[in-house]
């Protein structure tokens, strides 16, 4: 009889367990993509150019939204894992009890913020004619805030205490909701990017009623009692969270913000750029799918053996998280490089963006290597809790490497949208490069834990 939800990771085979606790996530990430994917899709086909335009702007302002829930749910995982790697799970229900309370602290601020946002789509340059349906949109799906924030923290310490499995249920039940009334309120009732909202809505809230209702029910071998005086923030705990936590939020802000600046550059050179750029991230998704899996399982065994004073075990889970990901990036190299016309023939009919399809998957190939290479030296650095560092990495990556480089190859070597995307995809391995030399270094093992 199962007595409690703690998976400890500290012992036994390592890439074996390794593997069979990043394919739940896999697979979450593989739904998440698709969920996104299928707003797209019914958007596109049944609601129309502009219609999909408010949604492709709006999605990436909640880009900007995730950074925040991103943080709350790193925060946790990294925390849950070194307190369950120590040993001392009696602790448990007080630091579960302070990333809820701080993951519906972070809901409510967006809940507020996102309303007065027209600003910031004006900033966007979000043409005139679809100005008040992205703004319903994002209005529409920033009432839930509060739970899609709860939902992110309690997925992550789920992570934390080495269960992959329940937050993938999660999705599961996010993405056949969104799914069914994506057509529903897109295709049946017509009601274009308004039925969009509403169906991300009821999907996102569904997974997050589940989450709670699911693990109230299982409270004893959650470790949480569900007693709002558990809620209530201790100052020692809420300090360690946000020292994790706020580092790990900066981190995703600047990464995004500077896709934001390549993005609106490339936009300039046209709908052709822009279509096979779109296309060209589309793909770099399937690279993703693995790596960011990966990131967050070896955060978590990481987590878990720095703190049960096992270093020997943290360098084999990251040796094998490289080379997991190497194969995969492998296999998804060789298909961008026999096969690119397939590949982009599948998204356009367009013979001109289809022509483009073998410089830009050549492209691809270079972020797809870096992503294989990164992912696992970041869930290192996450894992032993050292976020701070993270952050100046992703500062070093997206705000001077990404933006540095696209404008070198973009406008002074002239080589146009291709020089932009050219510049984001080699950002990378300046991740890779100082990620990888902290890990090499050893100085990893000398961090003190948090718990």
């Amino acid at each position: 009889m199962e007595q409690t939800m703690v998976n400890n990771l500290t012992e036994g085979p390592i890439f074996g367990r390794m593997i069979r606790f990043m394919m739940p996530m896999m697979l979450a990430n593989a739904l998440q993509v698709g969920f996104n994917l299928v707003d797209m899709y019914f958007v596109g086909k049944y609601a129309g150019t502009d219609a999909l335009s408010a949604v492709s702007i709006a999605g990436q302002i909640t880009m900007l939204m995730f950074s925040l829930f991103l943080g709350v749910a790193v925060c946790g995982q990294i925390y849950v894992a070194q307190v369950v790697g120590a040993g001392r799970r009696g602790e448990l229900n007080r630091v579960i009890g302070n990333v809820v309370f701080l993951s519906i602290v972070v809901g409510a601020f967006l809940m507020l913020i996102i309303p007065l946002g027209k600003p910031f789509l004006r900033l966007m340059n979000t043409p005139d004619e679809i100005m008040d349906s992205t703004y319903i949109y994002l209005v529409i799906l920033s009432s839930i805030n509060i739970l899609v924030a709860l939902y992110n923290g309690l997925s992550g310490v789920l992570r934390g205490m080495g269960d992959s499995k329940r937050p993938m249920l999660f999705v599961v039940v996010a993405t056949i909701v969104n799914v069914v009334l994506d057509y529903e309120f897109i295709c049946v009732k017509q009601w274009g990017v308004v039925g969009a909202a509403w169906a991300t809505l009821i999907g996102q809230s569904s997974a997050c009623f589940f989450a709670l209702a699911y693990l109230y029910a299982k409270r004893d071998i959650f470790g949480f009692d569900f007693k709002l005086s558990s809620i209530r923030p201790d100052k020692k705990i809420m300090k360690i969270l946000l020292d994790i936590g706020v580092p790990v939020a900066a981190k995703q802000l600047a990464i995004n913000i500077s896709m934001l600046f390549v993005n609106s550059q490339i936009n300039g050179f046209g709908v052709l750029a822009v279509a096979v750029t779109g296309v060209s991230n589309k793909m770099i998704q399937l690279m993703t799918i693995v790596s960011q899996a990966m990131n967050d399982a070896t955060a978590s065994f990481v987590g878990q053996n720095i703190a049960a004073g096992k270093p020997d075990r943290v360098k084999r889970s990251v040796y094998d998280s490289v080379g997991f990901c190497m194969i995969f990036a492998v296999i998804i190299c060789a298909l961008f490089l026999t096969i690119p016309e397939s590949i982009f023939s599948i998204f356009s009919k367009d013979p001109e963006v289809i022509a483009m399809a073998p410089q830009y998957l050549k492209i691809c190939c270079v972020m797809v290597v870096s992503f294989a290479l990164m992912s696992p030296m970041l869930g290192l650095i996450n894992g032993v809790g050292n976020t701070m560092l993270n952050m100046l990495i992703a500062i070093a990556d997206g705000v001077v490497g990404r933006i540095a480089l696209s404008l070198f190859f973009g406008y002074f070597l002239g080589f146009g949208a291709i020089g932009f995307y050219l510049g984001h995809c080699l950002a990378g391995y300046i991740s890779v490069i100082w990620g990888g030399g902290y890990f090499l270094s050893g100085r990893w093992s000398r961090v003190k834990t948090v718990a």
